[in-house]
């Protein structure tokens, strides 16, 4: 019986799934298959929404390459690439930023 490579199997079906869509691999992969969804345009912004099976709605604003939103379709599938609720909190020492004077007030 062969030794399973979960890591090598991991890379080989992401880049699978991006050789389907014709698309870079620059972002994570999450399966949505039997959620709703639905993408919006706003101004100049695209928003991805879907539901989970719980009912709750999530929020997600699509990137967008050259001006155009990210949206790859397939016959049977679409990838929307989205950023989805990441926050990250960047601590830094005061004294050591280069626009101090500016942002004195905040």
């Amino acid at each position: 019986m062969a030794k399973r490579e979960p890591v090598l199997d991991f890379e080989q079906s992401r880049k699978r799934v991006v050789d389907f869509f014709g698309c870079d691999s620059d972002f994570f992969i999450k399966p949505l298959l039997d959620l709703e969804w639905t993408v919006k345009e706003s101004e100049d912004f695209f928003f991805l929404s879907y539901w989970t099976k719980e009912g709750k709605k999530v929020d997600a604003v699509v990137v967008k390459k050259g001006g155009q939103p990210l949206i790859y379709k397939t016959k049977d599938y679409t990838m929307v690439v989205a950023i989805d609720c990441v926050k990250i909190g960047f601590v830094f020492r005061n004294g050591k930023n280069i626009m101090a004077e500016e942002t004195e007030s905040l």
